[in-house]
């Protein structure tokens, strides 16, 4: 068998130990949020299944705003569906982020505070950002990396060759007792390593979009556009009406008037869309970005990231393998302490 290099081992361990708290956060947020359209109802209820016809977006807006005075609604979730409530993202004069979940039938605010009031919002938040700006995102970006090259490092570590990989993986079950932690540690990597070189490559691709280096500059802030409740549905209207029976996901209400729309796009799988914005101003269609022409890299790693590109069941080896993460987070600091713990001790 061919000699592993000695400072693969400490290579391992010091990363691992490096950003083992990280990676218990991403790792925990991210199995939370494979499933957040299942807990939405649970996260966000409805007062009621919705039997009738959503409200206007309007009147959606307006108890989004009545519910946080002050600030100014700059996204606005649809529910996702019948149980749950539609969800309204607001900020601030002075960039605070605020939130309210409306029913979506009534029209009425159900609830609205911080983002530590909404956990599926907080999930997301803190998995994609850690709650922060561009600091955030480079965090995360750098934490994937490092999960890239502990599943490298860790399967290059444990790889005895193609004739004993399989008895090799079989071996916590015949392993004595103060071996145990280790060489599960070392299976349960070894089995899930693909899986996890996946989710931190994606999550490397999708982060590096959103920092300083390559995001586009942005002008300096004019006073935010107020528009009337007329303006809002007749804008909504014309973005409804270049893509008839589409279903729209959700709004982004830009400080200079205007209304950009996503609607759900099913033939691109799950989280695709098609983007319509409309000048609410000047009651015009201002531009229209088709699935087909969207070239964002997020339309194609991000369901690679959540398993979605194989279907719903895809979803199951990366909650797998965010599980195994957990464990992996945990058990590989516990190695160390152990052994530090015992050098000591000698």
């Amino acid at each position: 068998m061919m000699r592993k290099p000695r400072f693969l081992a400490g290579f391992h361990r010091w990363i691992a130990l490096a950003f083992a708290p990280l990676l218990l956060v991403q790792a925990a947020t991210g199995a939370v949020l494979l499933f957040r359209d299942d807990l939405a109802p649970l996260a966000l209820p409805a007062k009621a299944l919705a039997t009738a016809d959503t409200a206007s977006l309007s009147a959606l807006a307006e108890a989004a705003q009545r519910a946080q005075p002050g600030t100014r609604l700059t996204r606005l979730f649809f529910p996702v569906n019948d149980a749950s409530a539609a969800f309204a993202q607001l900020e601030g004069p002075d960039g605070t982020l605020r939130f309210a979940a409306i029913d979506p039938v009534g029209g009425s605010a159900l609830s609205s505070g911080s983002i530590w009031r909404y956990p599926l919002e907080a999930a997301l938040q803190i998995h994609f950002r850690l709650m922060t700006g561009p600091a955030g995102i480079a965090v995360v970006a750098l934490n994937g990396l490092a999960l890239a090259l502990l599943a490298l490092s860790g399967v290059w570590q444990w790889w005895p060759g193609a004739s004993r990989a399989g008895r090799e993986l079989l071996a916590p079950m015949r392993a004595p007792s103060r071996l145990k932690l280790r060489m599960w540690h070392r299976t349960i990597g070894a089995v899930l390593a693909f899986v996890l070189l996946t989710s931190a490559v994606t999550g490397v691709l999708l982060a590096v979009p959103n920092l300083p280096l390559s995001a586009p500059t942005k002008p300096p802030a004019a006073d935010p556009v107020m528009l009337d409740a007329n303006d809002i549905d007749r804008a909504f209207a014309l973005a409804r009406a270049a893509y008839p029976g589409a279903r729209p996901r959700d709004v982004r209400l830009a400080p200079d008037g205007s209304l950009s729309v996503n609607f759900f796009a099913p033939r691109g799988g799950k989280w695709a869309v098609d983007v319509v914005t409309v000048s609410a101003v000047q009651h015009r269609v201002t531009d229209m970005l088709p699935l087909e022409s969207n070239e964002a890299m997020w339309l194609t790693m991000l369901p690679v990231h959540t398993g979605d590109t194989i279907g719903p069941a895809g979803r199951w080896p990366m909650l797998a393998a965010a599980l195994a993460l957990i464990m992996l987070a945990i058990s590989g600091p516990l190695m160390w302490w152990r052994r530090t713990r015992k050098e000591t001790m000698k």
